[in-house]
C-alpha cells in the first residue's frame, strides 16, 4: 500500500477539525453534567424534602434518593449490613412534656404542700426526666465567678440535695457596676447554672425569678424557651411566693436575702433545715434517628486497600428553628438549603457518577459519604470518625469535603470566579497540587481545617483534608436559599476541580503526609472564652460522663495522655455527668493552671494532670 503524505495546510485543517469535534464533545458533556446536577438540586431542595431537617420525613426521602442514585450508577453500598445507610441516634433538641409533672414540699413541722403545676411551679424545658426526693439547699444565684472571688457553692454541701437558685445574676440590670463585667450573661445562662449544680452533685434544681424579672407578674419562662439545652437532672421554676414561704419559716425573706447579696456581692448560701422536696419531671427528650448515606467504589492495584473519602452533609434546617437567620424566626417556613448543602450533596452524586463510569479504574478505594446532622454539630461525621469508621481510618489517606459550592461570585476587579479552599496546609503538597489543578478560579487559600464542616471530624483523626466552598451569602440559613439561585455552570467547574483532586489523591503513589496546623479559631468547648482541654466530645454517648471522641494534636489533653474513648467523669474534683456540666466546670478553670482530670478507661479509673490552654 502506498502512503500519502499530508501537506502542511491539510495537517492544519485536520487539527482544526479535531479541535472542533473535541470542543463540541466537551460542551455536550458539560451540558449533560449540568442537567444531571440540576435534577438532583431541584429534588433535594424541593418541598418534598422539607428542608431536610433531621426531625422531618423529608430528610429520609433525601437519603433514599441519594442511595438510589448510588445504586443506579453502580456505586456499591458502603453502610452497615450491606446497605447504603449508617444509622445513629442524636440525643438532643427540644424536650417535650409527656404528662403532668409533680412537686411536693415538706416543712420542718411536718406540713405538706402539694404544689400545682402551672400555678405554683412549672417544669423547665431543659429538665431531665426523673423523680427525686431530697433536702432543699439555697445556693444563691448558683454562680461561681473566680475573677471577683464570688462562689455560691463555697462552704456548702449540695451533694444529693435539691438546690434552690435565683434566676440571672446579682446586679443584673446595674449597667454601672455589673456582676463580673462582660461575663454576666454567661453566669445568667440556665445551662451554666445547671452545669455547676450537677458538678456539685445536686439531684435537682428549683429556679426562682430574681427581683428584676418578677415585676411583670413573676411569670414562668415558656417551656420552649428553655428546651433546646439538655440537663442531666430534673429542673423546675418555682413561684417567688412559694420560695418566700420557705425563707419566712426561718425568720427572713427572699427579698431581703437577695438585696443583701446584690449589695455586697457576698453569697448567702445555706441549708433549709427540715425542708425537703419530692419532685417528678415528666419530660422526654427522645433520640432522633439519623443516618449517613455511604457508597463505595473499590480500588485496584497496589493502592487498593487505602481510601479517599469524598463527603458532604445532606441535612439542613427543615422548617427553621435554631440556626435560622430568617427575619421572622417564629414563622414556620421551609429552609430549602439549596446551597447549604444540596449543592455539596449534588456534587458528591455527580462525582460518584463520573468515577463509576471509569472502566478498570486503578488506584485507591473511593468512599462517597453524605452526612446527616451536620447542622447540629457535625454529628454524622463525628459518629463515623469517633464511633463507627466503616473503612479503617488508618488507611484513609485524605478527605475532600464539599459544603456550599453553588454560589460562586465574580470578583469585580479580576473578573474571576471566587472559590475558597481550606486545609491546603494539612498535607505537605496540597497547596501545590491545588494550584496545578485550578482551572481558573480566584482561590482564597487557607491552611487549616475549619471546625464548621465535616472535614474537621477527619482532620481530628490526623487525616489530611481539603474543603471547597464559595462562602456565605444573603440567603444563608434563610428560606430564600433556593435552587434557582445556584450558579450551575460555576458549580460544575468546582465539581471538575474536585474530580481532578480526587483522581490525583487516588492514584499518587505517595500518601499525603499529614501536617498539624495551629488553628486561629477558638473551640466552643470549654466555655467559649474559657480555657480548653483540646478535645472533641462524642455527643452520641447516652451515658454519665463525657466521652472523648478525639484529642487535638499538641493540645492540653494530648500532652497529658488523654485518649479517644476515655470517659471524663471528673474535672478538678467536680463531677462531669454530661457535656453541659463539662462546659460549666471548664469555664471556672484557668489557662496554665494544672488540674486533675479523672477518666474511665475501660473498667479502670485514671487520674491525669492536665494544664488547660
Amino acid at each position: 500500500m502506498t502512503r500519502r503524505l499530508l501537506t502542511f495546510p491539510k495537517i492544519v485543517f485536520c487539527l482544526l477539525a479535531l479541535a472542533s469535534v473535541w470542543s463540541g464533545w466537551a460542551l455536550a458533556n458539560n451540558a449533560a453534567s449540568e442537567a444531571r446536577m440540576l435534577e438532583d438540586l431541584k429534588y433535594l431542595a424541593s418541598d418534598e424534602c422539607e428542608g431536610r431537617g433531621i426531625q422531618t420525613q423529608g430528610i429520609h426521602k433525601a437519603a433514599d434518593y441519594i442511595a438510589k442514585t448510588f445504586a443506579s450508577v453502580g456505586v456499591k453500598p458502603g453502610g452497615v449490613e450491606k446497605s447504603y445507610f449508617q444509622p445513629f441516634n442524636y440525643y438532643s433538641g427540644p424536650g417535650k412534656e409527656k404528662g403532668p409533672s409533680k412537686l411536693t414540699l415538706k416543712g420542718p413541722l411536718g406540713q405538706t404542700f402539694e404544689l400545682k403545676q402551672g400555678v405554683d411551679f412549672q417544669v423547665l424545658g431543659l429538665s431531665a426526666r426523673g423523680t427525686v426526693s431530697a433536702p432543699i439547699v439555697f445556693a444563691g444565684y448558683g454562680a461561681i465567678a473566680k475573677e471577683i472571688s464570688y462562689d455560691d457553692y463555697q462552704g456548702i454541701d449540695v451533694a444529693g440535695k435539691v438546690v434552690l437558685l435565683l434566676r440571672r445574676t446579682p446586679r443584673f440590670r446595674n449597667a454601672a457596676v455589673p456582676f463580673d463585667g462582660p461575663r454576666k450573661d454567661q453566669h445568667a445562662a440556665l445551662e451554666m447554672k445547671f452545669g455547676l449544680a450537677e458538678s456539685a452533685r445536686a439531684v435537682a434544681v428549683l429556679v426562682v425569678n430574681d427581683a428584676g424579672a418578677a415585676p411583670d407578674g413573676d411569670l414562668f419562662m415558656p417551656f420552649k424557651d428553655t428546651a433546646p439545652a439538655s440537663a442531666g437532672i430534673p429542673g423546675f421554676q418555682l413561684r417567688r411566693s412559694v420560695a418566700d414561704m420557705i425563707f419566712q419559716s426561718l425568720g427572713e425573706t427572699l427579698a431581703d436575702v437577695e438585696k443583701a447579696i446584690d449589695r455586697d456581692l457576698k453569697p448567702r448560701s445555706r441549708p433549709f433545715p427540715g425542708w425537703t422536696a419530692t419532685a417528678e419531671a415528666n419530660v422526654e427528650r427522645p433520640a432522633i434517628a439519623c443516618k449517613n448515606v455511604i457508597g463505595v467504589l473499590e480500588g485496584s492495584g497496589p493502592l487498593a486497600n487505602e481510601t479517599v473519602v469524598i463527603g458532604a452533609h445532606y441535612d439542613h434546617l427543615g422548617y427553621g428553628g435554631r440556626g435560622s437567620l430568617a427575619k421572622n424566626k417564629n414563622e414556620k417556613a421551609i429552609h430549602y438549603g439549596a446551597d447549604d448543602n444540596a449543592s455539596g450533596t449534588t456534587a458528591v452524586l455527580e462525582l460518584a457518577r463520573r468515577f463509576a463510569e471509569q472502566k478498570n479504574r486503578q488506584g485507591r478505594r473511593l468512599v462517597f459519604m453524605t452526612f446527616s446532622a451536620e447542622e447540629s454539630g457535625l454529628r454524622g461525621s463525628q459518629h463515623y470518625c469517633n464511633k463507627e469508621p466503616l473503612f479503617p481510618l488508618a488507611d484513609t489517606v485524605a478527605m475532600v469535603n464539599l459544603d456550599m459550592v453553588g454560589r460562586s461570585a465574580l470578583d469585580p476587579k479580576t473578573q474571576m470566579q471566587k472559590l475558597i479552599v481550606e486545609g491546603i496546609g494539612t498535607a505537605k503538597h496540597f497547596e501545590k497540587m491545588v494550584e496545578e489543578l485550578n482551572p481558573g478560579f480566584q482561590l482564597t487559600k487557607r491552611p487549616g481545617s475549619p471546625p464548621y464542616s465535616d472535614n474537621d471530624s477527619f482532620y481530628k483523626k490526623r487525616i489530611p483534608v481539603l474543603f471547597y466552598w464559595t462562602d456565605t451569602h444573603v440567603d444563608y440559613h434563610r428560606p430564600s436559599d433556593t435552587w434557582d439561585k445556584i450558579n450551575l455552570t460555576e458549580m460544575r467547574k468546582i465539581v471538575d476541580l474536585a474530580e481532578k483532586t480526587v483522581a490525583r489523591l487516588a492514584t499518587d503513589a505517595a500518601r499525603p503526609e499529614y501536617v498539624h496546623v495551629v488553628s486561629k479559631m477558638k473551640s466552643i468547648m470549654g466555655g467559649g472564652k474559657g480555657p480548653r482541654l483540646g478535645i472533641v466530645p462524642n455527643y452520641d454517648e447516652n451515658q454519665p460522663g463525657v466521652q472523648v471522641g478525639s484529642v487535638t494534636p499538641d493540645g492540653a489533653a494530648a500532652k497529658a495522655g488523654l485518649k479517644a474513648g476515655d470517659l471524663i467523669v471528673e474535672i478538678a474534683g467536680k463531677a462531669v455527668p454530661n457535656i453541659n456540666t463539662y462546659m460549666a466546670v471548664m469555664a471556672q478553670q484557668k489557662a496554665g493552671q494544672a488540674i486533675d482530670v479523672s477518666v474511665m478507661r475501660g473498667d479502670k479509673k485514671v487520674v491525669l494532670k492536665v494544664t488547660p490552654q
